[in-house]
């Protein structure tokens, strides 16, 4: 289990979800929220180190108590080295009966009351007892000063045996309450040794005790403050992952009173605003929808009416050009001079307005999808030889140099000859209507498996600004081009549906002044597809 899980299932399943909750509905800002932890983790260590400073203080003052704990027994034991000493030079007084020794007891006697003075001046041994060792050290004194008058007067010989049974008795005193001194100093250094054990340990397991807690509430304040915030953009995350799913309507509720609060409210007002507006855009596209269902069948319907009327126009137009024919060759009777120029412009005219009309009725089957492709296997060159051979007297007419480029070794290919030559036709004939001057070239090429067809010229040219728009349906680049030169603007469209029922493309390159050059490209062996 990661972390993460099992700290979202602590707070989720113990009553901390009851304090995050409290917490996040504190009314301050998240700033002040953070700067609060941030005190409160930050009391928590200095109280710690405060709490480490007593320590350190006292483990001090244990060990200065040791010390002197340690000095006193010193000098108890010095003290009781130097009355072993005097005792020393007593016996030693009395076997040489020599002055001398009578001053070694007086200095022994000076250090001894030194120390005693030192260890009663600390007050750390009963008064009682250091009174009883002055008394017998005085008495003992004494001795010695009976000691020193007899050698002065040389009776020492008849009072030995009495001042050796006092100095004796005296000296067991002494070495007794001595004894019990510093044994009594010796235990006073044990009692603080194990004092100042006890106070090390009982400090080294308030420090980590301590210690340990200051970190557990950190965290502990730091687990609340953390997921306050984190269950308010958990609860964000989910709100925005089902709107971004299009879930629209949805209510983010948070305990919080601070920023996290003010932003579920904007995130709350943003979701029964985009409610609405999904309403309002469902209600449109239903409405869009609908009036796209009419405007297809509108459209269908134009498309067949187009169909219908056009094939009733093409067959009284065909009349009408055969009439005029036979007219013009005489099968009716020589035609008077006059009448020979406006029955000519009548069957020109004618022919212009049957190709619009054939323009139209394949338009309008392609839209009507009754277009099918009669797909075989044809000759190129023979296609583009067509082309050539229809449009070659028009452009002589207008002295336009019209040639054709193409490999007499290009392989038979698969499609609708018919079709492409209608597109070849239309290419080039724009570029020979347009163009009063100069050269229009028919290329084909062979590039891998595909065939390129181009038609270029040095015509006027096309805006790059109307190059995506010379493909659409009754569009011409300029109005003024089609009043001077004529034309629906279908032939350009009707190419491209073409080339694409070949499952092919048709792009346009051109420069203002410089003329324009068309291409399309059909598989080699199309599989074609119908409109």
């Amino acid at each position: 289990m990661k972390l993460e899980q099992l700290a979202e299932r602590v707070q989720s399943r113990t009553p901390l979800r009851l304090l995050v909750r409290w917490v996040a509905g504190i009314r301050a800002s998240v700033h002040t929220k953070l700067l609060a932890a941030f005190l409160i983790v930050t009391s928590l260590f200095v109280a710690m180190a405060l709490v480490s400073l007593q320590t350190i203080v006292s483990a001090t003052h244990q060990s200065q108590l040791l010390d002197e704990a340690h000095e006193m027994v010193s000098l108890a034991q010095e003290g009781e080295h130097a009355l072993a000493r005097q005792m020393h030079y007593t016996d030693l007084a009395l076997l040489s009966q020599d002055e001398v020794a009578i001053a070694k007891i007086l200095r022994e006697n000076n250090r001894f009351n030194d120390r005693l003075a030192k260890v009663e001046a600390a007050g750390t041994a009963e008064r009682g007892l250091v009174e009883q060792i002055r008394s017998s050290q005085d008495e003992a004194m004494a001795v010695v000063a009976d000691m020193a008058n007899a050698i002065r007067d040389g009776k020492l010989g008849s009072v030995t045996g009495g001042l050796l049974r006092r100095q004796e008795r005296l000296d067991t005193e002494i070495t007794t309450h001595v004894g019990r001194l510093v044994t009594a100093q010796q235990d006073r250094m044990t009692r603080l040794r194990e004092s100042v054990t006890a106070a090390n340990r009982r400090s080294l397991i308030l420090t980590g005790a301590f210690a340990v807690s200051a970190v557990i509430f950190a965290l502990f304040c730091g687990f609340v403050i953390s997921w306050s915030f984190i269950l308010p953009v958990r609860e964000a995350q989910g709100f925005l992952d089902k709107v971004a799913a299009g879930s629209f309507g949805g209510h983010i509720s948070v305990p919080n009173r601070d920023e996290f609060g003010a932003l579920a409210e904007r995130m709350n007002h943003m979701s029964r605003e985009l409610e609405r507006f999904d309403i309002e855009q469902r209600h449109a596209a239903a409405e869009l929808g609908r009036l796209n269902q009419q405007l297809a069948q509108t459209s269908k319907a134009k498309s067949e009416f187009l169909a219908n009327m056009s094939h009733e126009l093409r067959t009284p137009m065909n009349a009408i050009l055969g009439f005029t024919e036979m007219v013009l060759d005489g099968l009716y009777g020589d035609v008077p001079t006059e009448l020979k120029e406006p029955v000519a412009d009548i069957q020109v005219n004618g022919r212009h307005l049957l190709r619009l009309i054939n323009d139209v009725l394949d338009l309008s089957k392609i839209e009507a999808g009754r277009m099918d492709l009669a797909l075989g296997e044809y000759s190129v060159r023979e296609v583009v030889d067509i082309a050539y051979i229809s449009l070659r007297s028009l452009a002589v007419e207008k002295g336009l140099n019209f040639v054709i480029n193409v490999h007499d070794d290009l392989t038979v290919a698969y499609g609708d000859n018919g079709r492409l030559t209608q597109c070849l036709m239309n290419l080039a004939g724009n570029p020979i209507k347009f163009t009063k001057q100069g050269r229009v070239e028919i290329g084909v090429e062979l590039v891998g498996s595909e065939l390129i067809y181009r038609v270029s010229d040095s015509g006027i040219g096309i805006p790059k600004e109307e190059l995506e728009n010379v493909f659409a349906e009754f569009r011409q680049v300029d109005a003024t081009v089609t009043r001077e030169f004529g034309g629906t603007g279908l032939g350009l469209s009707i190419t491209k549906k073409f080339v694409e029922m070949h499952d092919g493309r048709i792009w346009v390159e051109s420069e203002i002044g410089k003329g324009c050059t068309f291409f399309f490209a059909v598989p080699l062996r199309t599989k074609g597809d119908s409109a």
